[in-house]
């Protein structure tokens, strides 16, 4: 369900008005997915972000990161982009890989285990952009996801993804569906992302229920 409204909300927000995108990012993509996680007492490895492995998630994320930068910088003279606006900008993203990959992946992956979580994954991330985007680009970023998903998997720690490998990998693909981005992208990222931070920091707060209570609203 958060699948398909913030698609909806995706959709608007890069067609209407860019503001039906942020407020379908704190909304849905940031809020819901931290009240359920918390007021279960997952913590925040229910969104994926754990101490677990983080050394070498870091290595890794580094490795494809910087190894896929070169062909970042061949696009942006391509295109006629400033590399170093359209890198930070997509930088700014953590909503994107917080929702589809700590909160679908997850979510899909104790309904139906890791192999049809990386399946769904995919497929949720081409459809998410589905109408914003050409439909080759869409199932592109499909394509994209599968990497992510599998790297992803391998740690369960979004660090894997974000901050090094997953802005990369996003600004080539924007780059290749004809979404160039600037400094006011830079700034209305920065701010997107000082709101989500108050949020999660917000929430953190808010006490879990009971295991009991937990148990009986979840069956």
């Amino acid at each position: 369900m958060t699948l398909l409204v913030f698609w909806g909300c995706y959709w608007a927000g890069t067609t209407l008005n860019e503001w039906f995108l942020a407020v379908g990012v704190v909304i849905v993509g940031t809020l819901i997915p931290a009240i359920v996680v918390f007021r279960r007492g997952e913590g925040w490895a229910g969104l994926g972000v754990r101490r677990r492995f983080w050394v070498v998630a870091l290595i890794v994320s580094a490795v494809l990161g910087i190894g896929s930068v070169p062909y970042l910088l061949q696009l942006t003279q391509v295109h006629g982009t400033a590399a170093t606006p359209h890198l930070l900008a997509n930088l700014l993203v953590l909503w994107e890989p917080l929702f589809v990959f700590g909160w679908l992946f997850g979510r899909w992956e104790r309904a139906f285990g890791w192999l049809p979580a990386i399946v769904l994954t995919a497929a949720g991330f081409a459809l998410q952009h589905v109408g914003s985007v050409p439909l080759t680009a869409a199932l592109g970023f499909g394509g994209f996801a599968i990497v992510y998903a599998v790297a992803f998997a391998t740690v369960r720690n979004l660090l894997i993804l974000w901050p090094l490998f997953y802005p990369v990998g996003s600004a080539i693909g924007t780059l290749q569906a004809g979404h160039p981005m600037g400094w006011p992208d830079v700034l209305w990222g920065a701010g997107l992302i000082a709101v989500q931070a108050l949020a999660l920091g917000m929430i953190r707060r808010w006490p879990a229920r009971p295991r009991e209570q937990t148990a009986r609203g979840t069956c």
